[in-house]
């Protein structure tokens, strides 16, 4: 079986993304990683108008498929910011597209915004996207409790990655 090699590129996210990227959470508790605040199935609108109070919303692509999406929010110039509503099409999980997204909002936190610090929340069940930061990264640094919307005990596991040399 001949292997393709997958080349993706990135642009801000467009009004017209988002049905496409309220798509890519399979379930409520995909939905719930990606967005804790929305309901499920999740509204486009919802999250559109959610994204017009972020940074950067971010969408990167495989050919014109929106594939990915994630954005930057509570931006303090010069010091740290936080990663958010970071989502991949379950098509394109395990196939470098979560990565690729991850180090474009890392350059764009770092070059674009000047920032030192890139910071984000990630739950304790989340295996896969704990494993995503880690690999780029990311380093626990503290951890509090929270129920998720069924009433489960989940940890909020916030996750860390200094953008300077220094």
């Amino acid at each position: 079986m001949e292997k393709r090699e997958l080349r993706y590129v990135w642009r801000r996210a467009k009004r017209e993304d988002f049905p496409v990227i309220a798509a890519f959470p399979r379930n409520a508790e995909e939905q719930y990683y990606m967005y804790p605040k929305g309901t499920f199935p999740l509204d486009p609108e919802q999250l559109a108008l959610e994204a017009e109070s972020r940074v950067c919303p971010t969408v990167i692509l495989d050919g014109n498929a929106v594939i990915g999406y994630g954005n930057l929010y509570g931006v303090e110039p010069g010091s740290h910011g936080w990663l958010g509503h970071v989502i991949i099409d379950p098509d394109y999980r395990g196939k470098g597209a979560g990565r690729f997204l991850i180090e474009t909002l890392i350059s764009i936190a770092k070059m674009e915004l000047g920032l030192r610090e890139l910071r984000l929340v990630c739950h304790n069940t989340n295996t896969q996207a704990l494993r995503l930061y880690w690999r780029t990264g990311f380093v626990p640094y503290e951890m509090d409790g929270t129920p998720d919307p069924s009433g489960r005990n989940l940890m909020r596991i916030l996750m860390k990655r200094v953008l300077t040399d220094a």
